[in-house]
């Protein structure tokens, strides 16, 4: 009796041992419960703080850096202001073209960030809505350039397809929806294609318009193996003139006659370049015809008289800033202009153009 006593007695007492066993292991597993979801919320604050200090840096830099690219397109417009006062050349060793080069800097930018980039001068390359005149007909001198440019290296094209793309282009250019020869295209060949679109049937406002005209390939527009495609070598921000101190290579020996082989075009170009980067050559840059009569060997050579100037109206700068984390670039298009009346010097220079990205 006192055995089954002693049983029950013992059974009770590891139920009950058991029970507080189990209310002992909840509250175990409800604290390790409670100090992960401390932890999941102390790292995921602390996460979104690093998160939100580097978002606040980034914005911070990247005001900076857009600060920095504006003052370098308000350096180049107050270069190109003075040096128009006080000469009437432009040449690639004039302090505007030598931006954003530490040495050519009329302040100490190196605190603020780094920049870099250039300034162009959009007159040393061929004004393509100049091939077609306010009349709607063709200059011939601007269609003997630009076929001469694509006849000769790198696009070495052949003389019949430059002429085809020569006419395209003119088609696109002018207001008529009259197709110039075979090669041509008006709106009705444009709404024939697989995306359809219309004609400009006027100037081209940029020049990546050129990719929408028949004839106009990727690699000819953007250039292949390192060599400049046609954005690099035309130009839609003109006065019509080519300046010949800046005026690159192909440019140079896309102006010479057909007459003039294509080597000794190319040796007259390379020579031109050689001289005109010698600082002693310089005052010499304002010679109209500095670049027959100084070149020895080339006094035969003829350029386009119309075309050619030795002074130029209109840039393009690309720049771009970095400031810590930051980074942006700008783009504008400047126009500049001398007063017409000689007793005033004054200069201006607009930005027609401008764009941060």
């Amino acid at each position: 009796m006192l055995h089954e006593e002693s049983m029950k007695s013992k059974e009770v007492q590891m139920k009950n041992m058991n029970a507080a066993l189990g209310r002992s292991g909840a509250a175990l597993i409800l604290a390790l419960l409670m100090i992960t979801i401390l932890v999941v919320f102390v790292l995921e604050t602390m996460r979104a703080m690093q998160v939100e200090g580097a978002g606040a840096r980034y914005f911070q830099d990247g005001i900076r850096a857009e600060a920095l690219v504006k003052s370098g397109v308000n350096i180049a417009i107050s270069l190109l202001k003075s040096d128009l006062a006080e000469n009437e050349v432009d040449h690639i060793g004039e302090p505007w073209a030598l931006l954003p080069k530490p040495d050519a800097l009329p302040v100490d930018l190196s605190e603020a960030g780094t920049l870099e980039g250039r300034v162009e001068d959009e007159m040393g390359k061929i004004p393509i809505n100049y091939l077609v005149g306010e009349d709607g007909k063709v200059r011939e001198v601007y269609q003997q350039v630009l076929t001469r440019l694509l006849t000769n290296a790198p696009f070495q094209m052949e003389e019949e397809e430059a002429q085809g793309l020569v006419m395209a282009i003119r088609d696109w250019l002018d207001k008529d929806d009259e197709p110039t020869g075979e090669f041509g295209g008006e709106t009705d060949y444009y709404q024939s294609l697989e995306q359809a679109y219309e004609c400009k049937n006027g100037p081209l406002t940029s020049l990546a318009e050129l990719r929408l005209i028949r004839g106009v390939s990727e690699s000819l527009y953007f250039g292949k193996d390192e060599n400049p495609g046609l954005k690099d070598l035309l130009t839609v921000y003109s006065d019509g003139k080519i300046n010949v101190n800046t005026a690159g290579p192909l440019v140079l020996q896309a102006l010479v006659s057909q007459t003039v082989s294509q080597d000794t075009a190319e040796g007259w170009a390379e020579s031109v370049v050689a001289y005109r980067q010698e600082p002693m050559h310089w005052d010499f840059l304002s010679e109209s015809d500095w670049y027959r009569n100084r070149m020895a060997g080339y006094n035969d050579i003829s350029l386009p008289v119309e075309l050619i100037t030795t002074q130029s109206m209109h840039f393009t700068v690309q720049m771009t800033g970095k400031v810590g984390v930051g980074r942006k670039s700008i783009f504008a298009y400047l126009e500049r202009r001398k007063s017409e009346k000689e007793e005033q010097n004054l200069v201006d220079v607009s930005v027609r153009y401008k764009e941060v990205y």
